[in-house]
């Protein structure tokens, strides 16, 4: 029953082992010789016993049989506790005696001193003290002792990389085996031990298993959390040698999952894993990061990238895989030791990001301009709910002239973020951010009602008010009750859609479905005009064009460039405002900023002006003085 029970739980080890992999860490031997020890242990005795039972054995050689058992297993404990402890530590190389000294001083141990104590135990000696009883217990409780004091040292002295759980489960195991080799003679039960073994092999192994399994198990190296742990652990043991945190990605690593299969793309990631642990150094500490992401920690001067370009016909050879993988990174070096590591993660994605779509370079180091800008998107994404709580953001306006009378027709109302650190922050700076972040649909909603509450103040003043337009974003246009939320807003501070237009890019009318036209639709039947924003810009301007329900064109300001002394530009300009005209449609050209663009313009029909040569963008108070 005792060797049933003993095989039981050590079947529950070495599935939770097996679950998670972890001997990829550790290393598988160190795993499977607690496993093998423990299990030959209990096989072994449970033979003994029906041996001596059956057939008969002489009682003291039994017992000697029994006892070196025990003292054989018991010193592979230490050493499999010892070895996991370096394993888990990643101590290998920087001390690579620590694992030369031990394995000596166990052969010894195990081959010469316990054979000399097998004597003590027959019966015409047996509790006599003698010499070589006292050489062994004092010897090997000294070499015991060792790995004890090495396996507790290293847990504690690696704490932020193990953990507490771990670091004390550590401890608990390798100070009661010791206790138990030491007072090896004392121990007559040995089947209870071998369940006692049992148990205590199978709660090391759930312990990795549940608390500080630190691998990723598709690709073997560290995971995230991990990771994180290592980097402050090395950070803070090694204050002498500069780091450098690196991010690696893998462009367009989408084609090839869609290429080859989701299997064969978490195959690959493998693979550079392993290539990667292969090259570098165990000083190296390399994570998985998720998606085709890999970060590792390098001393400075180390050189972080496998090669620019992956070849997978040399990864599979003789598979016929005609296609290469393009490797790039971003290198952060490691200035503030006490800095989050997440947000070491951050600036080195945020340096890669600057490549991404340069495939003739794979490296990218940032910087202190970089460290500048990088700050300045942490800030803006971090104080933006606050800057509208505060109305930070303000519109402003820029003026829409009539070619002919040169008077305001209209205007464009435009965010500005008029910050109390930073003074005003351009557009420029703030909307690719909050596009990205998805925080330009609350922005949007604020400045439509601003817009609209800045109408209704100046009707009020009796001034008569020009339609203004608003600017509807991608992401906007995704939003269920959008056109509810723009109906219920001119309601609110009672206005008709005619003093709104809503502009809406030219690349959302390509990339939008059935459901974005039936909006656009919906908000032209109750009376709003549609403006097409950046007609020009996209891919398939005039078939877009074509498809679109719009009312108003605003031409791409990027037609101005070179317009007078380029005829091409001109035809193309003088082609579009002609179709507006045969399609009896307005049309507003944008970025005119000297007096022959206007000349020209005026000359060929194109009614509405909108640019520097009028003016810029300006404040509500100075809208306000050019429409009274």
């Amino acid at each position: 029953m005792i060797t049933l029970l003993s095989l039981g739980i050590m079947a529950v080890g070495i599935l939770a082992i097996r679950a998670r992999s972890i001997s990829r860490t550790v290393g598988t031997i160190w795993i499977d010789l607690q496993i093998d020890v423990t299990i030959a242990y209990i096989i072994l005795i449970w033979a003994l016993d029906l041996y001596g039972r059956y057939i008969g054995f002489n009682s003291d050689i039994k017992y000697v049989a029994s006892e070196t058992m025990l003292v054989i297993a018991l010193n592979t404990y230490l050493l499999c506790a010892f070895k996991i402890t370096v394993g888990l530590v990643r101590y290998r190389e920087k001390s690579p005696l620590l694992s030369v000294v031990p394995y000596a001083l166990g052969v010894i141990n195990l081959l010469v001193l316990n054979p000399i104590n097998h004597i003590a135990y027959f019966e015409d000696v047996r509790g006599i003290i003698t010499f070589e009883r006292i050489v062994f217990i004092v010897v090997s409780s000294f070499f015991g002792l060792i790995y004890v004091v090495l396996s507790i040292f290293l847990a504690w002295r690696h704490i932020r990389r193990l953990g507490k759980v771990a670091a004390s489960v550590i401890t608990a195991l390798v100070v009661l085996v010791d206790i138990m080799l030491i007072m090896n003679d004392r121990i007559t039960d040995f089947k209870y031990m071998g369940a006692a073994f049992a148990a205590c092999v199978t709660f090391n192994l759930v312990m990795l298993y549940l608390v500080d399994n630190p691998t990723d198990p598709k690709t073997g190296i560290y995971n995230q959390k991990a990771f994180f742990r290592a980097v402050e652990e090395d950070l803070i043991l090694n204050p002498d040698i500069e780091y450098q945190l690196c991010v690696l990605d893998i462009r367009d690593f989408q084609d090839v999952n869609e290429r080859f299969g989701f299997e064969r793309g978490d195959d690959i990631l493998r693979r550079i894993a392993a290539a990667m642990r292969k090259q570098f150094s165990w000083e190296v500490e390399l994570a998985y990061l998720g998606e085709d992401n890999f970060v590792g920690l390098f001393p400075q001067g180390s050189y972080w990238m496998l090669q620019g370009v992956l070849s997978l016909d040399e990864m599979y050879p003789g598979e016929d895989m005609d296609y290469n993988l393009s490797l790039y990174s971003g290198v952060y070096p490691i200035t503030d030791r006490t800095m989050n590591p997440q947000l070491m993660i951050d600036r080195a994605r945020f340096a890669m990001q600057k490549i991404r779509y340069e495939y003739d370079k794979h490296e990218h180091i940032f910087d202190e301009k970089q460290n500048h800008d990088f700050e300045m998107l942490a800030y803006m994404q971090h104080n933006c709910d606050r800057a509208i709580h505060e109305h930070d953001f303000m519109p402003y306006f820029q003026p829409i002239y009539d070619a002919e009378t040169k008077k305001v027709c209209s205007a464009e109302a435009l965010v500005r973020w008029k910050d109390r650190q930073y003074g005003l922050i351009s557009p420029g700076d703030f909307i690719p951010l909050f596009e990205r972040n998805g925080f330009i649909n609350k922005l949007d909603i604020y400045m439509w009602e601003e817009v609209c509450k800045q109408i209704a103040e100046w009707r009020k003043e009796g001034i008569l008010v020009p339609p203004i337009s608003v600017n509807i974003s991608r992401r906007d246009l995704q939003l269920d009750n959008l056109y509810e939320v723009i109906l219920d807003m001119i309601k609110k501070y009672h206005l008709s859609p005619n003093d709104i237009k809503l502009e809406i890019t030219e690349s959302a009318f390509v990339a939008e479905n059935q459901r974005f036209f039936n909006t656009v639709d919906l908000l032209k039947e109750v009376g709003f005009r549609i403006l097409m924003d950046d007609f020009g810009s996209g891919y398939s301007s005039f078939n877009t064009f074509k498809n679109a329900h719009v009312d108003i064109l605003k031409a791409d300001m990027k037609f101005m460039d070179g317009i007078v002394s380029s005829e091409k530009g001109k035809i193309v300009i003088n082609t579009i405002v002609e179709m507006t005209k045969k399609l009896d449609m307005p049309i507003v050209v944008e970025g005119v900023e000297t007096e022959e663009q206007y000349e020209y313009l005026r000359s060929i029909g194109c009614e509405m002006i909108q640019g520097y040569y009028f003016s810029k963008p300006v404040p509500a108070e100075k809208f306000k003085e050019l429409i009274e």
